[in-house]
C-alpha cells in the first residue's frame, strides 16, 4: 500500500510539473506572438524556435543599453518628425530614411552593429509587437528598391506606419533602462524549462 501511495503521489507531482512547464512555455511563446510563428517557420519547428528565443533572451540580457537623455531623445524625435513630414512629397525616400532612423536609434541605445537580422532578434525581446511590422515594412522598402513602380503609395504609407510603431516604442523606452535583467531572468527560466523537457 505504501508503494502504491508513493507511486500515485509521484505521478501526480510529475503531471503537475509537466503542466506548469507547458503553461510557462506557452506563455513565453504567446509573448512573442507573430514573431514566434515566423520563427517556427524559419527554424523548422517549435523546438528550434524555442531554442532561438532562449538564445535571443540570453543575448539581450548581456547588452549594456544606455538610457538617452532628454536632449538626445528630443533630437531623435525631431529627426523622426522631419521624415514623417517628408512622406507626402517623397514617400520612397521617407521610407528609406525611416528605416535608417530606427537603426540609428538602436545604435544610440547600445545595440550592436552588424547584420540587421541580429539587431531585429535583439529588438524582438523588448519590442515584440513592433518587430514583425518592421520586417513587413522592410520587405515593402526592398520591393520599392527593386522596382519603385511595383509598390503603391498606400503600401508605402502602411510600411511607414510600421516603422513608426517600432520607432515610437523604442523612443518611449529610451528614457529608462529596458530592464535586460528581466530578460536574463526569463532566459534562466526558459533554460530550466528546457532542462525539464529533456
Amino acid at each position: 500500500m505504501t508503494i502504491g501511495v508513493i507511486v500515485a503521489v509521484a505521478l501526480i507531482v510529475a503531471i503537475v510539473v509537466a503542466g506548469v512547464l507547458e503553461y510557462d512555455k506557452r506563455r513565453k511563446r504567446a509573448a512573442f506572438g507573430a514573431e514566434y510563428e515566423a520563427l517556427v517557420e524559419q527554424e523548422g519547428g517549435r523546438r528550434a524556435a524555442d531554442r532561438e528565443l532562449t538564445r535571443r533572451r540570453r543575448a539581450y540580457s548581456k547588452l549594456e543599453l544606455r538610457p538617452l537623455g532628454d536632449e538626445e531623445r528630443a533630437r531623435h524625435a525631431a529627426d523622426w518628425r522631419r521624415v514623417r513630414e517628408s512622406f507626402v512629397d517623397d514617400p520612397y525616400t521617407a521610407l528609406n530614411d525611416a528605416e535608417g532612423l530606427v537603426i540609428r536609434l538602436a545604435r544610440s541605445r547600445g545595440y550592436p552593429g552588424g547584420d540587421e537580422e541580429t539587431l531585429l532578434g535583439l529588438l524582438s525581446v523588448p519590442h515584440t509587437d513592433a518587430v514583425p511590422g518592421y520586417r513587413e515594412a522592410a520587405q515593402v522598402r526592398q520591393a520599392a528598391d527593386r522596382d519603385p513602380q511595383s509598390v503603391s503609395t498606400e503600401q508605402m504609407r502602411k510600411a511607414f506606419q510600421q516603422y513608426d510603431a517600432l520607432f515610437e516604442d523604442m523612443l518611449a523606452k529610451a528614457g529608462s533602462e529596458e530592464q535586460p535583467q528581466q530578460a536574463q531572468d526569463s532566459a534562466a527560466d526558459e533554460e530550466l524549462s528546457l532542462e525539464g523537457r529533456r
